[in-house]
């Protein structure tokens, strides 16, 4: 059940909330409102994060919790995700979002 509540968040694009913040420190800090977020989606600046799932998973080995945010970082756009990794623990990965790659892995 929650896979299926994990994967529906993600194909959503909820870009709504932080990851840990509240919607206005999220903005604050340099995140996209969600049709900015789905805007840079369409318009190729960003892959969707539904599309980087797996590949998240099979490098955590963890399941994605609510709720993904896209982010400037340094003048390139990064989704900030938090996974529950197997251990219990939490971790914050930062996703490149033009190329999917995983910073740390």
């Amino acid at each position: 059940m929650f896979r299926k509540l994990a994967f529906a968040v993600l194909v959503a694009l909820p870009i709504a909330g932080g990851v840990g913040l509240a919607p206005d420190a999220a903005l604050a800090a340099g995140c996209l409102s969600s049709k900015e977020a789905r805007s840079a989606v369409q318009n190729g600046q960003a892959v969707s994060l539904s599309k980087m799932v797996k590949q998240i998973q099979r490098a955590t080995g963890g399941e994605i919790l609510p709720t993904p945010q896209l982010c400037n970082s340094g003048g390139r756009l990064v989704y900030m995700v938090k996974v529950l990794r197997p251990d219990g623990s939490v971790e914050t990965l930062t996703v490149d979002a033009a190329s999917g790659s995983i910073a740390g892995y």
